[in-house]
């Protein structure tokens, strides 16, 4: 009976120094191939958290007065947080800036693996950023946008304001003023527009000091254009903007890289205008008003090969 017991007993360690060393070998295996896997088991545990436990977005957005909530053929209005790819990118600035929302945030799909670096490359191509707010209305347009990240995949989206809320003041009261004087309900939409057309050009004078640095004035704005009666053409197509948008008419901002002008949906076709082009600057400083520009097609645009009206017919393709 005794010899047995040993024996058992001998056993029962044996045992349990096997089911140790089979422990320690297994921890020592995990251990290894956690630390030669860090990474690749990190990044899983994140996109699953991501994919399928990241709670959703809890913001309050409130759209402005200057919303126009259109689609076009290059930009749509896409409300949704969760950005899958570069078009919903596109699509989600345009929205942000269309709202008039000064903070807006948004998660990064985890499928999609270039979502953030694409997001860094868009703002901060201010020329793609201009393109976009050509398709907004021009109090929702920005002065700079910045953009913050999470390692969770959240983007926050924050603007600065192109006009300030006195500058708006100043000019709805302008333009009403304006617009109550001169606005004819006998004439059709095409003589309106040519009213307030004639109307910014007689009363504005083109600010040459803009593009020497010495200017005093906002002309690169409607305010410039409305308040101070100076612009440039940034300044003359925001004015004139104003006043397509009291009468309703569909418009967006077209721009080549030297040169910014309107494209207005008018008589069921797009058409171009022009201000600054139809308010030369004479060599004996006289005032002109000229109708050359004045909601003209592609081909005559084009015809007039003036250099500075070659825009991209991939962005505005509408104008095409």
């Amino acid at each position: 009976m005794h010899y047995w017991y040993n024996i058992y007993g001998d056993n029962m360690n044996a045992k349990k120094l096997i089911k140790t060393t089979i422990m320690v070998v297994a921890i020592l295996i995990c251990a290894y191939l956690i630390k030669d896997n860090f990474y690749l088991i990190t990044n899983k545990i994140e996109y699953i958290y991501k994919k399928y436990l990241q709670t959703e977005i809890k913001q309050t957005l409130i759209d402005n007065d200057y919303r126009k909530k259109e689609n076009y053929e290059y930009v749509k209005i896409n409300e949704e947080t969760t950005i899958k790819n570069k078009n919903d990118v596109r699509d989600m600035i345009y929205t942000f800036l269309d709202a008039g929302w000064n903070e807006y945030m948004v998660i990064c799909d985890p499928d999609y693996l270039t979502c953030s670096d694409d997001i860094k490359q868009i703002v901060q191509n201010n020329s793609f950023l201009t393109d976009l707010s050509n398709f907004v209305h021009p109090y929702n347009t920005f002065e700079k946008v910045n953009t913050t990240f999470t390692s969770t995949g959240k983007v926050t989206l924050k603007k600065e304001n192109r006009y300030s809320d006195e500058q708006i003041k100043m000019l709805n009261e302008k333009v009403d003023e304006i617009y109550n004087k001169y606005y004819d309900s006998s004439k059709n939409t095409t003589e309106n527009i040519k009213i307030f057309h004639d109307y910014i050009i007689n009363n504005t004078k083109y600010d040459s000091n803009n593009t020497t640095g010495l200017s005093n004035v906002n002309s690169s704005t409607a305010y410039g254009v409305l308040i101070d009666g100076a612009g440039i053409c940034s300044g003359y197509t925001d004015a004139m903007q104003l006043f397509l948008e009291r009468l309703n008419v569909k418009n967006y901002r077209i721009s080549s890289s030297s040169h910014v002008w309107n494209l207005v949906y008018v008589e069921g076709k797009w058409l171009h205008l022009d201000l600054t082009w139809d308010d030369p600057i004479m060599s004996d400083g006289s005032d002109a008003l000229n109708d050359d520009y004045f909601l003209i097609d592609t081909n005559t645009l084009i015809s007039k090969d003036d250099g500075e009206h070659n825009f991209d017919n991939s962005i505005y393709i509408e104008a095409k």
